[in-house]
Order: structure tokens, then sequence, then C-alpha cells
């Protein structure tokens, strides 16, 4: 029974070993890809300093176009929006990208108005894609505060980088190949972070409807805190929605407010996202913006 309890002692230890040591090649090699937009921001940007950067998820991703607005104001941005994220999210892309030594003039920050109602965020559908960079005391302190399980995968990645490879395997093992083999491959986004939906799609038609929304989301303040510290001007941006006018309750901030700014369906892929013309609509009408305001 000892040789037993040895022998399987040496094993396990054994199979730590080599699963960890897997798991973290794994990882390095997103690390030092441009595969997923974490590591686009460290590996793939083609300047450290922009007039503007546009920060969501993927109504940022989609709505503006930063190749079209630099078209029309002879700026400099570049796109840092991260499909399947929230608010928290994007404070965490903030500081990932202020942490690689990165900076912008104007932080373009784009939302819903669910997503400014929630009072107590947790971790969202692709917060894994920092795990990378679970050494850096940002994305452990993020993980380590909005994992609220028993089970907290990403947290103890830190320690056993198995946990979170194993548990997130077809969005990380499986990218992390073809990160190896192809470091410069960009997953759905293009050289200035930009991805649009094609044209065919409409959303389906309804009766237009009035949607009020009162911020009370801790990350938005955090978001606000780390733009004043970097001399950062913050803009709220509003995504179109289909049929759908926004009404801000909250009188203490600002926003570019475009809702409704589109009032047909052939602009929309779905009742929150725009299409590749919806897009120019909406790229055009910020940069005059942008451009009236400089």
């Amino acid at each position: 029974m000892k040789k037993f309890l040895i022998a399987l002692a040496k094993y396990g230890l054994l199979f730590l070993l080599v699963s960890n040591g897997i798991a973290l090649l794994s990882l390095l090699a997103l690390e030092r890809s441009n595969f997923y937009k974490p590591e686009f921001v460290k590996n793939g940007l083609t300047s450290k300093n922009y007039d503007y950067a546009v920060l969501g998820s993927s109504t940022g991703l989609t709505t503006l176009d930063t190749k079209e607005i630099d078209s029309i104001t002879g700026k400099n941005g570049i796109n840092i929006s991260m499909d399947d994220s929230a608010i928290s999210s994007h404070y965490l892309m903030l500081q990932h990208f202020l942490a690689h030594g990165n900076h912008t003039k104007t932080l373009i920050l784009t939302i819903t108005p669910w997503n400014t109602e929630v009072a107590e965020p947790e971790i969202n559908g692709n917060d894994y894609r920092f795990l990378p960079f679970i050494y850096t005391d940002y994305v452990y302190n993020y993980y380590s505060t909005l994992e609220k399980s028993f089970f907290k995968p990403l947290t103890l990645s830190r320690y056993f980088p198995i946990v979170g490879v194993a548990y997130y395997n077809t969005e990380l093992f499986y990218p992390s190949v073809v990160a190896a083999l192809q470091p410069k491959k960009r997953n759905r986004f293009d050289y200035k972070g930009n991805y649009s939906y094609p044209s065919g799609n409409h959303p389906k038609q309804h009766e237009k409807v009035i949607q009020q929304f009162k911020s009370v989301n801790p990350y938005m303040d955090k978001i606000e805190d780390l733009c004043s510290k970097n001399n950062i001007k913050l803009l709220y941006y509003i995504t179109p929605i289909y049929q759908t006018s926004v009404i801000p309750m909250d009188k203490n901030r600002a926003y570019i407010n475009h809702a409704d700014l589109l009032q047909t369906p052939d602009l929309f892929y779905d009742d929150m996202h725009v299409n590749a013309a919806g897009r120019l609509v909406c790229s055009a009408a910020v940069a005059k913006l942008l451009f009236q305001n400089n």
C-alpha cells in the first residue's frame, strides 16, 4: 500500500508538472501573438500615442470604424473593443492598454443602457482572453474580485495555469496552437482593431420604444478615475439600437446619444448591432463631432 501511494504521488506530481508546463507554453504562445484583442494591444499596435481610442463590447467593435474616422478627421485612432464583454471588462482593457505604454488623448467608451445598470458586476464571457497576463497584478486582482463562485478557474490559474487552460480549452488551447504557427493572425478584427457584420440580416420589426436608464455600474467611476489620472478625455457613446430611443437619467455624465441615429433596418445586422453600411454612417457622425470639438 505504501509503495502504491508513493507511486501515485510521483505520477501525480509528474502529471501536474507536465500539464502546467503545457498550459504555460499555451499561454506564452498567445501572449506573444496578435490573436485576441489583449495580445493585439500588447504586440500589434503600430503607434504608442493615439488621438482617440474606441473601447466597448461588440457594439464598440462594430459601430465605429477607426479607419473611416481617421480618413475624415486626419486623426490617428485605434479600436480596443472586445466582443462579449461589459463595462468591468472595459476597465481592465484600459488598464491593459496603459500598462503597455500606450496613451490616447480621448477615449470613446461605447455603452448600452443595460450594462450601465449592473450594480454588481461579475466575470464576463471573454474575460478569459486576458489569462496570458495572469501574472500582472491588475489582471489577477480583476479575476479575484469578480469571480464570485467557489470554483475560480481564472484566479487559480496564477498558481496552476492548467486550471484555466483546461476550463477554457477550446477558447485558449486550440487558439494557442494557431497563434504559435501564425503569431500575426488576428481573430475577427483588422489592423486598426475594427470588425463589421455583413449586410443581409435585418432586425425583427417592432414598435418604437423609449428606454430610460440610470448609470449605477461602479466600473464607470473606476474608468473615469483612470482617465483623469492619465489626462484622457472621456466621451460616453450610446450606440444605435433598432427602433429605440434612450434617455439617460443621470445628469452628471455627458453622452453622445446615437441610440436612434439610424432609422432604417437596412443599416442593422440585428437589434443592437449595425452592419457595414450602418457603421459608415455612425463613424461619419462621430467624426464630425470630433472635428467640431477640436
